[in-house]
């Protein structure tokens, strides 16, 4: 059987974008290439994907490289996959091809219908293509109960054609021993001269992640708190918000507040167990990778309850209620105050660990695995 897959996201060679889809497509075919020793993999591309990677798929999978890029998915590949048929193709980018193949589509989550706004003109195009994916898909995985449910809620399809499948944490992460007795974690190893305790974003600089609002709750914290603490923001401005660097400006935080851009992962693992606490404001999270990476490294999250944030975190971190009588801001506030308590952010840490091992993409991909064989019985 050959199984013919979407693998567009890894043939990207800008460093800002292997975040998301790239790591969510790189470790299902990496689990794939183990677990599945009958089938032959097509993985479909607009560049040829880095020699690197093909090795870590070994040889059932074969890179097809299709060009041009412009109209790849409504033009290109619905040619290639009439003149050479596929029997399973998994559209892992939230996207699927005319095909008389079976079909898996992947959601991974709908923010772009509730913030349309945050997502500028990548809105609509990511609500036509979603609407043609669960058109053609057999069957379709997602990434959260919280996500399952809002794909049934928008599309009205039965319950059925839906399987949640968590994503995983690399297994570096999960070897670590975190050290959790610190309300700082512990000193980073690299040259970025990090002196403060300090908190953690990491992910796209863009206006899904409503950045501002954690600036904001930060400013609010740092006027009681009796030490100095540093926000760092790590992940790609490829799609810069521009309400950041205003946010930045507006509470004189130039002197607490850094920008780091891209990191590499084997500095990035540093970042996650030296910091007090992992923080997320996304407007609508379908799960958030890096939440769970820091999980694994031992470090607590303080997330606003959004999307599938409690469902993630769990009880390895502190969710702050969007509503209520206080404003998100200082409920945010509040939250990481309490997790700069040592006490506090010991007994999160060994709970943070422990949810974090129930995420593995050994398990993601027996998910799809299970998928594509009960399609071509």
């Amino acid at each position: 059987m050959i199984v013919g897959v979407d693998a567009g996201a890894i043939s990207i060679t800008d460093e800002r974008l292997k975040v998301g889809v790239w790591r969510v497509t790189f470790n299902l075919l990496k689990e794939l290439s183990t677990l599945d020793t009958v089938n032959q993999y097509r993985l479909y591309s607009f560049r040829v994907i880095e020699r690197g990677v093909m090795e870590v798929f070994g040889p059932r999978m074969t890179n097809v490289v299709l060009r041009p890029a412009k109209g790849w998915m409504s033009v290109r590949l619905p040619i290639e996959l009439k003149l050479r048929p596929v029997d399973v193709f998994l559209g892992l980018a939230q996207a699927l091809p005319h095909s008389s193949s079976h079909n898996i589509g992947f959601i991974y989550d709908l923010g772009f219908l509730y913030h349309p706004d945050a997502y500028g003109t990548s809105a609509n195009r990511l609500k036509k293509q979603t609407q043609e994916l669960v058109a053609r898909a057999d069957h379709i995985v997602t990434i959260s109960q919280a996500s399952k449910k809002d794909i049934l809620h928008q599309y009205g399809i039965e319950k059925d054609r839906v399987t949640v499948s968590y994503p995983g944490v690399d297994e570096e992460l999960k070897d670590w021993t975190p050290d959790p007795s610190s309300s700082a974690g512990r000193q980073v190893r690299n040259d970025t001269n990090t002196k403060h305790p300090y908190f953690l974003f990491v992910g796209s600089l863009n206006k899904a992640k409503d950045i501002p609002l954690a600036i904001e709750a930060f400013a609010m914290f740092l006027k009681k708190a009796n030490k100095p603490y540093d926000l760092l923001l790590i992940g790609g401005d490829y799609w810069p918000d521009p309400a950041i660097d205003a946010a930045i400006h507006r509470y004189q935080l130039n002197g607490n507040i850094r920008k780091l851009g891209f990191v590499p992962d084997e500095m990035l693992l540093d970042y996650y167990r030296g910091a007090t606490a992992f923080v997320t404001t996304a407007l609508h999270e379908g799960f958030c990778l890096p939440a769970a990476e820091a999980m694994a490294a031992g470090t607590p999250v303080v997330a606003v309850d959004r999307g599938a944030m409690k469902e993630v975190v769990g009880d390895g971190g502190i969710i702050v209620e969007e509503r209520g009588i206080n404003s998100a801001s200082t409920n945010l506030a509040s939250a990481l105050a309490r997790g700069a308590e040592t006490k506090t952010r010991a007994a999160l840490s060994k709970q943070a660990t422990l949810r974090a091992k129930t995420f593995r993409w050994k398990a993601f991909a027996q998910t799809v695995y299970q998928r594509i064989n009960i399609l071509t019985r």
